[in-house]
């Protein structure tokens, strides 16, 4: 059995493992590279993003969700 078919299967029986590596290793990168502050902002554009890409995704009204946030409780 080669590497590479050894790799496959180990990703294919490990998922969550073979993802937290992978996280794991770039959230290291871009500690040493940009360093802790810059890399938070990094994350939270990144979460934002994937926020207003799933209200796309699902037909939501951003502007809406916005106005809704910010309106009054009665």
């Amino acid at each position: 059995m080669n590497f590479t078919r050894y790799i496959t299967e180990w990703i294919n029986l490990n998922p969550g493992k073979a993802v937290g590596i992978i996280v794991g290793l770039a959230l290291g990168l871009l500690i040493l590279t940009f360093g802790f502050i810059k890399t938070l902002i990094i994350i939270l554009f990144m979460l934002l993003g994937f926020i207003i890409g799933k209200m796309v995704d699902e037909r939501i009204s951003v502007v809406e969700e916005f106005k809704n946030i910010f309106r009054r409780k009665k």
